[in-house]
């Protein structure tokens, strides 16, 4: 079921799915900021109404959080601006007989054989990782020695791809790191927390207490690292 309700003057598309569940009614904002309710069957539209009144600030709020997530993560394609490591640079396009980027300064040119969407992103991916994985190539050693060596562990092959939901995933039964290429919006140092947190959970595969403060050992300054990811 849709249904369309008006919270502090803005009008939000609201999907409604009943099932049988252990609570009530569930809430979740998606990405592109409509909302996702799941409840028991028989909640009225009222109902859910007057819940999703009750949860404003926290609805607005996250909104706020995802277009800035949103404005950070731009790859060129929306243009003017784009997030590098951290600091904003103007996005400039120009033609050219090969497709590849150059930054100077604060400016980041894309020099293209095609302006379409597709050909900016496949050019900002393969920048980034190339970049990302220099970066990492000069952080892993501290890990390589303080993580698995000192434990008896294979070292890992570290990998670079585009995934929308995670920084990083740790195969632990291949010994494989993947980090995401949307690390490359933010500062160095949150690249630095995602490269620890994957290799820690070669000792630790779950989130447990144990696991963070694992992670603390090494590196006292991850939460605030960690928190950088989800303020910008």
């Amino acid at each position: 079921m849709h249904m369309i309700v008006n919270i502090a003057g803005r009008d939000y598309q609201v999907e409604v799915t009943y099932k049988r569940m252990k609570s009530l009614i569930i809430l979740r904002v998606k990405e592109d900021g409509v909302l996702r309710v799941s409840c028991r069957p028989g909640v009225s539209e009222a109902y859910i109404a007057s819940f999703l009144q009750s949860k404003a600030k926290w609805i607005q709020k996250t909104t706020n959080t995802q277009k800035r997530h949103e404005m950070m993560n731009r790859e060129g394609v929306q243009g003017p601006i784009v997030y590098w490591l951290g600091e904003k640079k103007y996005v400039r396009y120009e033609p050219s007989s090969r497709n590849y980027l150059f930054i100077d300064g604060d400016i980041l040119t894309f020099y293209l054989k095609s302006m379409d969407q597709k050909t900016i992103e496949t050019t900002f991916r393969k920048h980034a990782s190339k970049v990302l994985m220099n970066m990492v190539n000069g952080l892993r050693e501290e890990w390589d020695i303080k993580v698995c060596e000192a434990n008896g562990l294979p070292l890992p092959t570290i990998g670079i791809r585009y995934m929308t939901s995670r920084w990083g995933v740790c195969y632990t039964s291949r010994s494989k790191i993947m980090l995401s290429t949307r690390l490359i919006h933010y500062p160095s140092v949150c690249l630095e927390a995602i490269l620890l947190h994957e290799y820690t959970h070669f000792l630790v595969p779950n989130h447990s207490k144990r696991f963070y403060q694992a992670i603390l050992k090494h590196m006292p300054q991850y939460y605030e690292y960690e928190a950088i990811l989800k303020r910008m």
